[in-house]
């Protein structure tokens, strides 16, 4: 009865959004759909009220116990607590100064710094992509050499119009047809799940194995 009730709940939901998403005409059909999404926020607010006891029991006992970068789950704990405040008894709108002061100089910073480390992995898998030791490794290093030279405007300034150009349709033509065929097969596969998980095939969920 643990995975079965869920499963039953699941499907009779999943289907009714699908049948209200794609259906006019009904009365009522819409002010029910309006009601099952204000129940979606309000399950998906007790999701993260969960998630924020579960961060605080882990990093609550690294700290107690002294582990190894206890530290940084103390930050975590006063961050995630002090930010919550704020929003609740301080801010209380998203239009607060605080709120953008805080955007500015503390989470775009955090932001910025992250994703400046990524370059130094992504400048590791390019090395290790663009080694030449198939036909497939020799046009992709040539695309790359092509769209980087594109990019800036060095490379038109030593080797003309005809780089910008080229960057360009890399870009538009077959990066494009690339994108959209990967779109299509994870939306494909999205639909796969989503159909598994509505006919209660896929259990993991609630505690079970897909079969």
């Amino acid at each position: 009865m643990k995975q079965e009730l869920p499963v039953l709940f699941g499907f009779a939901f999943g289907l009714f959004v699908i049948i209200a998403m794609f259906v006019s005409g009904i009365p009522g059909l819409a002010e029910a759909k309006n009601v099952v999404n204000d129940w979606f926020l309000v399950v998906s607010a007790w999701a993260v009220a969960v998630g924020i006891v579960n961060l605080t029991q882990i990093h609550g006992r690294r700290v107690q116990q002294r582990r190894e970068g206890w530290i940084y789950s103390l930050w975590l704990i006063i961050c995630m607590f002090g930010m919550a405040f704020f929003g609740i008894f301080i801010a209380k709108s998203a239009d607060h100064e605080g709120w953008k002061f805080m955007y500015n100089n503390l989470i775009a910073p955090m932001n910025a710094t992250v994703y400046s480390t990524l370059v130094f992995y992504i400048g590791a898998a390019a090395y290790r992509a663009f080694r030449v030791r198939n036909a497939e490794a020799a046009v992709l290093l040539i695309a790359a050499i092509i769209m980087m030279l594109g990019q800036v405007p060095l490379g038109s300034l030593l080797l003309g119009d005809w780089i910008t150009n080229a960057s360009a349709w890399i870009l538009n033509v077959p990066n494009s047809a690339g994108m959209r065929g990967i779109q299509i097969g994870a939306t494909l596969g999205g639909i796969a799940t989503a159909l598994r998980i509505l006919v209660g095939i896929e259990r993991s969920h609630v505690g079970g194995t897909g079969e």
